[in-house]
């Protein structure tokens, strides 16, 4: 009986040994993980206030000093470590091999004062900057497919399409007319409603304005383009506000520079069943309500006739960019020849076509 006391006292005491060495293990080891941790943290620390005084650029935006960043260090460099005591029974092995998880949330969750004050103390004083950086994928447009002129597209159906002056020139959008006059113009006016306001500056007529499916002028510089790169001819559409249509065919047609002011430099033989109302304004510069290239002493024809048109030293037979008004009115879209002298019209269309080589 006595001997397996001692054999039991024995057992014991061999446990109780082996928990006091399981836990001087787990506290050094957690000891030197806690010592590991309180580097890095003071390493990031160290970074954190490099990276804000290079942003800061010594300006004084809270940094903190280099005293104070190592009284920080110092501070938190050694977190509080508590370790669990198990009790000396046989099971406590099993109880000690999870004290160092418990230890572990323990500095984190419970620091002593010093590192409280040194962690509002940064908080207070340290500014953090956050860059977003945002990447954008662009998709690339598809090529847009261009003509070298609307007598080139396949299509026979009327609309808009892209053409270039040149091989190498930047395409644009014309509104091409495929199903008069066997088709293949360039449509670069058109006036039927009234809804565009067509008296307008020099720089407006240059460049071009209104939506090429709507009413608009396509623009003297493109015109200018266009003609001077090939040879085309010219048709005039006019309608009045009772439906009587004619139309005037010229065989060529070109425009000069703006250096030349756009004087209308060539225009072909006339046909039609509207009468020659542009022939006088050959070789006339383009004239609008802010240059007047007319040549009058007495009278500016592009005020006078609220439009812009190629005036001539007695004024024009035309004025095809006039008022849009159902009215006899100088002022008005009038072709003369056509019914009556200054008869306003409801529809016109100026058309260039690419004659062949």
């Amino acid at each position: 009986m006595s001997s397996k006391l001692l054999e039991l006292q024995f057992e014991l005491t061999k446990q109780r040994e082996e928990v006091e060495h399981n836990q001087a293990f787990n506290i050094k080891m957690f000891t030197d993980f806690a010592k590991d941790v309180s580097r890095n943290m003071s390493l990031l620390q160290d970074q954190s206030r490099l990276i804000l005084a290079q942003e800061c650029k010594g300006e004084g935006k809270g940094l903190i000093q280099p005293q104070e960043a190592s009284a920080q260090r110092e501070a938190t460099a050694s977190p509080t470590v508590t370790v669990a005591t198990s009790t000396t029974t046989p099971t406590a092995p099993t109880t000690t091999a999870t004290s160092p998880v418990t230890s572990t949330t323990t500095p984190a969750t419970t620091p002593t004062a010093p590192p409280t004050t040194a962690t509002e103390s940064t908080t207070q004083s340290e500014t953090t900057t956050t860059t977003t950086t945002t990447t954008t994928i662009t998709t690339p447009k598809p090529p847009i497919h261009s003509y070298p002129s609307c007598k080139s597209v396949p299509s026979k159906e009327s609309g808009v399409y892209f053409i270039r002056v040149n091989n190498d020139s930047a395409p644009f959008p014309v509104y091409c007319q495929l199903d008069k006059f066997e088709g293949g113009w360039i449509v670069v006016q058109n006036r039927f409603d009234g809804s565009v306001d067509f008296y307008r500056n020099w720089d407006e007529y240059r460049d071009g304005f209104g939506e090429v499916d709507k009413e608009f002028w396509l623009g003297l510089e493109r015109i200018h383009q266009l003609t001077s790169a090939r040879k085309h001819e010219l048709v005039i559409e006019i309608k009045d506000f009772r439906g009587n249509y004619g139309y005037a065919r010229y065989s060529v047609f070109k425009i000069g520079s703006e250096k030349e002011q756009y004087m209308l430099k060539s225009l072909g033989l006339y046909k039609g069943t509207a009468g020659d109302a542009l022939g006088i304004s050959r070789v006339k510069m383009f004239s609008t309500k802010d240059r007047d290239n007319d040549g009058s002493p007495d009278r500016d024809w592009a005020a006078h006739h609220e439009g812009a048109w190629w005036y001539g030293f007695n004024g024009s037979s035309s004025n095809l960019n006039g008022r849009h008004l159902n009215a006899v009115d100088q002022k008005s879209i009038w072709w003369n020849y056509y019914k009556n002298f200054y008869l306003g019209q409801r529809f016109t269309r100026m058309m260039i076509r690419e004659l062949p080589e």
